[in-house]
């Protein structure tokens, strides 16, 4: 009676030392994904066009765990009373971006102006669910008198940046 007791126990604790074991080697062997920046769906070139040519170019990229890039507009621009575009100039003027932080509004971006060193700001807020559409609006700046105030710029990714994406390091 005491070795069919024994024998029990013994298949018993094999029983519940193997329903422990995990289920198929392949579930250990896959580490958890990294995760993914919230800047990532904004890294990349994203440019404006008017009248079929290119008049803005912004360029956002990872450094660590920050945004940094760069922004290429016309000059001049002149908009009509709608607050659409009217006309961009050739020449173009360029700025550093100098801070992104995101907030429940999308990217706000501080900008440098290369040449006077004034800082500006825009928010860009993704408008697709594919994330390569975005709007750039501008913030917080003074309008020469009589200027309407600009409606939000249509931005579209390029290609090469859509697939920039970035681990966040822990």
């Amino acid at each position: 009676m005491k070795l069919l007791a024994a024998l029990l126990i013994v298949i018993a604790l094999s029983l519940c030392v193997w329903s422990q074991a995990p289920a198929s080697p392949s579930a250990a062997a896959h580490p958890p994904k990294p995760k993914v920046s919230p800047f990532a769906e904004y890294a990349g070139e994203w440019t404006a066009t008017f009248d079929g040519k290119v008049w803005l170019r912004l360029h956002l990229e990872f450094r660590g765990e920050q945004l940094v890039g760069a922004l290429l507009h016309a000059r001049n621009l002149s908009v009509k009373d709608n607050g659409d575009l009217k006309s961009v100039s050739d020449e173009q003027s360029g700025a550093t971006v100098t801070s992104a932080v995101l907030n429940p509004d999308g990217l706000l971006l501080t900008t440098k102006d290369a040449d006077t060193q004034e800082s500006d700001r825009y928010l860009m807020r993704l408008v697709s669910a594919e994330n390569d559409a975005a709007e750039l609006k501008m913030i917080a700046m003074s309008m020469p008198p009589g200027m309407p105030k600009p409606k939000p710029w249509k931005l579209v990714k390029s290609a090469a940046g859509a697939t920039s994406k970035a681990p966040v390091s822990h």
